[in-house]
């Protein structure tokens, strides 16, 4: 939380000083050693006086290793570099940002080296565009992630973090800021915690105008495997999202909750495994019990907090078309089987009412708490099939919000632990279901040995 927050600040920071481009160099790319003012910050670096800045920090021979993988038979400046660990092996590795001189384009390439059994090895080389200087692409290293800063455009800007992590480079979270009339729209995505929120702040005043702190539930086609570098489950053990009973909350392990989803053509799929230190079942509905929420959000936008009509835009703090609530009753565990109730804004078509007989509940105790499962039929949602996009993944809103009552005759002192900071009238409070179509995952992740497998089974035929 600590470096996402001095990200968000840094990045504020540059969109002040936007015009001041020596010192935003010096901030950026943490090369102390300059002057902000020198000519050397303007117009890059050549390797050779690049060693001379990394000498402090790699042998002779590490840094005959970063030149050998750097762009040869042609000459280039180095905009950016920095030095720390982000493959968490406790050695230093290093950024660089290079321009090649005979690009007619306006590209520059980060470089990405890791020290791997004595030898730095390039780990991954990403290409990206600047506006009007190189120095627009920075790079910066710390606790354990290394960090490209992009200018898009005036009052647009990203931050993406990298990891090497057993091999895979990969993305651990993604910082966005953009201009929308005279509002600075910022989010933010984790990748690895999913973990996640959306900003909207006056631009001229820099007041906070809307905030929205949610956890992303991807949704995967039923079947596929999720393979290691990508997060499946999202995980709700914190205070922050306790919409009730706060005081009543003992940790993670009194209320905590993870949740992930499937889907296909049909179906939505959830899967909620609850840690409760006192689980209370009930042998009514009506009788106070341990029980989960899932609210969704179906109401295709694009931009899920934002309403527009005409020219005018606002928030979407009210409850509009396409809200579907199921609670998932437990039952108790032995003769009382689980049940669902389904509500919903809208009137329900028949089909919709029809559909409402297809969904499908079940739950089990495990050593720790207790796991519901429920399907739901996209028909019941308002459509004939999976409402995914092609090529990319498709957000809606979703909240899962589990109530833990620890004493059946104290109603009173329920906790509700969420994945968002949840008012089910406001879709604006909404989490987010993200639908990811086949062969897409949600983040990135790089096998930084691919292109050597590759090319040795060329060599052998292949």
């Amino acid at each position: 939380m600590n470096l996402q927050k001095s990200l968000i600040n840094r990045m504020r920071y540059v969109v002040r000083t936007i015009t001041a481009w020596c010192f935003f160099w010096g901030i950026i790319s943490g090369m102390t050693a300059l002057s902000p003012l020198s000519a050397q910050a303007q117009t890059g670096m050549t390797f050779e006086q690049m060693q001379e800045k990394l000498q402090p920090f790699f042998a002779d021979e590490l840094i005959e290793d970063l030149k050998e993988q750097l762009p040869k038979g042609t000459q280039y400046r180095i905009w950016g570099w920095d030095v720390g660990d982000f493959s968490g092996d406790g050695f230093p590795d290093v950024a660089l940002s290079v321009r090649q001189a005979n690009d007619k384009g306006r590209n520059v390439q980060v470089y990405l080296f890791v020290d791997i059994d004595g030898y730095l090895t390039r780990v991954g080389k990403f290409q990206y565009t600047f506006i009007e200087l190189p120095l627009e692409v920075g790079v910066f290293i710390k606790e354990n992630g290394c960090f490209v800063l992009q200018k898009y455009q005036d009052f647009e800007w990203s931050i993406t973090g990298y990891r090497l992590d057993n091999g895979s480079l990969i993305v651990l979270d993604q910082f966005k800021t953009e201009r929308i009339k005279n509002m600075t729209h910022e989010t933010y995505r984790n990748y690895q915690a999913l973990t996640a929120y959306e900003k909207y702040r006056d631009t001229k005043l820099n007041d906070e105008l809307f905030y929205a702190d949610f956890l992303s539930i991807p949704s995967y086609p039923r079947g596929n495997y999720v393979f290691k570098g990508f997060s499946a489950d999202a995980v709700s053990n914190s205070v922050k999202f306790a919409t009730k009973g706060a005081f009543y909350w003992g940790g993670k392990d009194d209320l905590s909750f993870n949740v992930r989803s499937v889907h296909n053509e049909q179906y939505l799929y959830f899967l909620v495994r609850v840690t409760d230190d006192i689980v209370v079942a009930s042998g009514k509905d009506s009788l106070p019990h341990d029980k989960v929420e899932v609210w969704l959000d179906m109401s295709n936008v694009g931009n899920r907090f934002l309403r527009k009509k005409g020219k005018v835009e606002s928030f979407r703090t009210k409850a509009e078309s396409s809200i579907f609530a199921f609670t998932i009753h437990p039952g108790n565990f032995t003769d009382r089987k689980p049940s669902v109730t389904t509500s919903a804004v809208d009137n329900l078509t028949d089909a919709q009412k029809q559909a409402v007989t297809q969904v499908k509940v079940a739950s089990t105790l495990w050593d720790k708490g207790y796991i519901v499962k429920i399907r739901i039929p996209f028909q019941l949602l308002g459509f004939t099939g999976v409402p995914v996009e092609d090529g990319k993944p498709t957000e809606y809103g979703c909240t899962v919000a589990v109530h833990d009552i620890d004493n059946e005759f104290r109603p009173d002192e329920e906790t509700v632990l969420a994945t968002s900071k949840f008012e089910n009238s406001n879709p604006a409070s909404y989490g987010s279901l993200m639908l990811i179509p086949l062969g897409l995952v949600y983040g990135e992740a790089r096998n930084i040995y691919v292109e050597s497998v590759t090319d040795r089974l060329r060599e052998i035929g292949f």
